[in-house]
């Protein structure tokens, strides 16, 4: 790796505890500190070392957060004129550059900067990124519009060219998953009996509640006798028992219903005409928010709920349904999903992951068949603060990158996928990875992605 405020040892500063801060006059900060310049490290590695490059670099610093980006451009050429190969001087040079929207001078510097910091600092990459984005943005709408001219052609009449359009056939299974939802599966059963198009089946597996779930269930099967088949054993987790429910059932079209949910009483008729109708395998619908007692939350009122309408109403902007998966589980939820039981065979059904178990069955399906977004809002999502996606933010993100980099390092072994549109590299090219990084991924995809790609801008390579 190349020098670096870590390992340059020319002129070095005082060993002593405390130096004075230069980004909070008056105060000093200790050697063993992080640094202030921002890089992560501790003063004594970072700014504690080469005391002209130091001065240069902090003024530096200060004037382009300060906005005085000539001045900032002047600064960083002073440092790197002593220390040419000083990525940290690089990488700010290269963001001055990205800032005013010079990128043929953007893209190098920060090229050469993330190659030097290699894995040390993943920011570097995360600006490169940026920066590749923005230069094969400029191609990515001519792209898009190809790759949906195509797949209209390949999907023309189901995929039948001269053919009849398909009929909405097939039966349909419910099925529920339960833990520990006492409180709403009156709720939810009903919601199930109300639908206008009913359902042919209806399968309940309780994984081992404690609240008495099991009891409640009961009483609405001797209520409905013959309607409801349940099932009652130990907890083996959400995804396990959606797969097992899903085993069971003997409907083509499959619909899970979380126990803690309802359905408008239009759920199934509008998405059996939507998806079987449309000769589609698989889609979602919109979804409605409601609170602990069922009430519609109103727009303003939850930051998280506000999040997640933007991320359903988003969809419309993105290249297509399956490409939108990258940027965040537009589903919403396991329950709003509507697909083939053959589509749940053919990808294994779903993983055992507890908090992305519906967003991963998402990302596998669009490699087979392009979802379709049904707009009508059918499924009532409850927000109860006892969700599980709320249960540790940390543990659902870390499971969430896990899950991309399995995604994005399997791409380039995965094949030519069986969608048109599907999130790949082999229908993208290079508008696949620009999307990625778009969502936040930069730091998840495989090694070398984002600098090849930079290559290839800076060569001014077509995707």
């Amino acid at each position: 790796m190349a020098a670096s405020f870590i390992d340059i040892a020319s002129t070095a500063m005082p060993d002593h505890r405390d130096v004075p801060d230069p980004f909070a006059p008056g105060r000093s900060i200790g050697r063993n500190e992080r640094c202030p310049c921002g890089s992560g490290r501790r003063h004594k590695t970072c700014c504690g070392r080469d005391a002209k490059v130091v001065a240069r670099m902090q003024a530096a610093m200060l004037a382009q957060r300060a906005g005085a980006l000539d001045e900032a451009r002047a600064l960083y050429g002073e440092v790197l004129a002593r220390a040419p190969e000083l990525p940290d001087a690089l990488h700010m040079l290269g963001l001055i550059d990205l800032t005013c929207g010079d990128l043929d001078s953007a893209l190098p510097r920060l090229l050469a900067s993330a190659r030097r910091f290699g894995d040390a600092w993943l920011p570097a990459r995360q600006s490169l990124g940026t920066a590749v984005a923005a230069a094969h943005g400029v191609r990515a709408m001519q792209q898009t519009r190809s790759r949906w001219f195509d797949a209209r052609l390949a999907s023309a009449h189901g995929g039948a060219p001269g053919g009849a359009p398909p009929v909405a056939g097939g039966s349909i299974s419910v099925v529920i998953p339960s833990y520990n939802h006492a409180r709403y599966l009156g709720e939810a059963i009903a919601s199930v009996v109300a639908q206008t198009r009913p359902a042919d089946e209806v399968i309940v597996i309780d994984d081992g509640s404690t609240d008495g779930s099991a009891d409640v269930l009961a009483s609405h099967v001797r209520e409905r006798p013959g309607a409801i088949r349940l099932i009652t054993r130990e907890n083996r987790g959400a995804a396990a028992t959606i797969n097992e429910a899903i085993g069971l059932a003997g409907g083509e079209w499959i619909n899970i219903l979380n126990s803690d949910d309802r359905f408008p009483p239009h759920r199934l008729a509008t998405m059996h005409a939507a998806i079987a109708g449309t000769g589609a395998d698989w889609g979602y619908s919109r979804v409605d928010f409601v609170d602990d007692a069922g009430r519609a939350i109103a727009p303003g009122t939850s930051d998280w709920v506000d999040a997640h309408r933007r991320l359903i109403d988003g969809v419309g902007a993105c290249d297509s349904v399956g490409l939108a998966f990258l940027e965040g589980n537009r589903a919403i939820s396991s329950g709003a999903l509507y697909f083939r039981r053959s589509l749940w065979q053919a990808l294994g059904g779903f993983a055992d992951l507890r908090y992305n178990h519906d967003w991963d069955f998402c990302l596998r399906a669009t490699r087979l068949s392009e979802p379709r977004f049904v707009a009508t809002p059918s499924y009532d999502y409850r927000c109860h603060g006892r969700n599980t996606i709320l249960e540790s933010r940390e543990r659902a993100r870390a499971e969430c990158d896990a899950m991309f980099r399995r995604w994005y390092g399997a791409d380039r072994e995965s094949g030519r996928p069986g969608s048109p549109l599907a999130p790949s590299s082999a229908v993208w090219g290079d508008l696949y990875a620009v999307r990625a990084i778009g969502a936040g991924h930069a730091a998840l995809l495989p090694p070398g992605t984002i600098e090849r790609l930079a290559e290839r801008a800076i060569a001014g390579a077509h995707p």
